[in-house]
């Protein structure tokens, strides 16, 4: 018989495949295993699961990429539930109980007198002609200081004396005070400088600065201080303690001290030591 060549009926062009008899032992049974085992072939299932296996771990750890580089806020910000931001302030729920205060029964209700105030005006401020500056308004002012830190170390008071020194006076105008060369000189009272200068002749570098003291005019000047040592102009405002020189020894001077001198607005000079001790003991 001849097949056909060509449609459904066609012979295939491969030989008919044969499987070769195995002859087997009489005494194997006829369910028992081969000898030699064949090699496992996988399956078409482990196949397909491999690749889906992949795209579950590729998902997963692209899934942990995006939740641990996408900020918080960005995730929730398609949120559409109302939620309290976390910047709004706290409400206040303390609530104050009012107090009560228990009185005794022996306790005594009395009213307190009312007490009278009298009220003064300021006084005035003193008006000075400075130098240079024109009008200054000196305010009444009752802090009052020793210029230097160590007052009771003095040497010559104010009053007669013997000359130290040729060309010195022998009715000394000021108190000085020893404190040691280059101790800080202050101004006794707040004020305005009227003078500074380190040409200043017989007291050398030398300062004068103007207070309004209980409505008076007064004015301390400062001599005999170092050559560099000012620490302030003409027309500054000074407070009291202010440093504005250093102990030095410059005109006509026998040692480093500090020569004060005070005077009023007659120009007048008076003994400062006395004056400052009766304020400040």
């Amino acid at each position: 018989m001849t097949l056909p060549t060509h449609g459904r009926r066609a012979a295939s062009s491969r030989s008919a495949r044969f499987r070769p008899t195995v002859a087997r032992d009489s005494a194997t049974p006829r369910g028992a295993a081969r000898s030699t085992p064949e090699p496992s072939r996988p399956t078409r299932r482990g196949r397909a699961v491999r690749p889906a296996f992949s795209v579950i771990a590729m998902t997963f750890v692209g899934g942990m990429m995006i939740a641990t580089s996408v900020p918080a806020l960005a995730i929730t910000a398609t949120d559409t539930e109302v939620r309290a931001s976390v910047y709004a302030p706290a409400e206040d729920t303390v609530h104050y109980e009012p107090q009560t205060v228990e009185v005794g029964s022996d306790g005594v209700m009395s009213m307190l007198a009312a007490e009278q105030y009298n009220v003064e005006a300021a006084p005035p401020p003193i008006v000075s002609q400075v130098a240079s500056v024109g009008d200054v308004s000196l305010i009444d002012t009752d802090a009052v200081v020793w210029p230097v830190l160590s007052p009771d170390r003095r040497s010559s008071g104010f009053g007669p004396r013997s000359a130290p020194c040729a060309g010195c006076s022998t009715n000394h105008d000021g108190v000085d005070f020893n404190p040691g060369n280059g101790t800080p000189v202050m101004s006794i009272a707040d004020g305005v400088v009227v003078l500074a200068t380190e040409n200043g002749g017989g007291l050398g570098v030398n300062v004068e600065v103007q207070h309004n003291i209980g409505g008076e005019l007064i004015t301390s000047s400062y001599g005999h201080m170092q050559f560099g040592s000012l620490g302030v102009s003409v027309g500054d405002r000074v407070t009291a303690g202010q440093q504005i020189g250093l102990v030095g020894t410059t005109g006509q001077s026998t040692g480093p001290h500090l020569h004060l001198e005070m005077f009023g607005v007659d120009g007048v000079r008076f003994d400062g030591f006395a004056w400052l001790a009766a304020r400040l003991g």
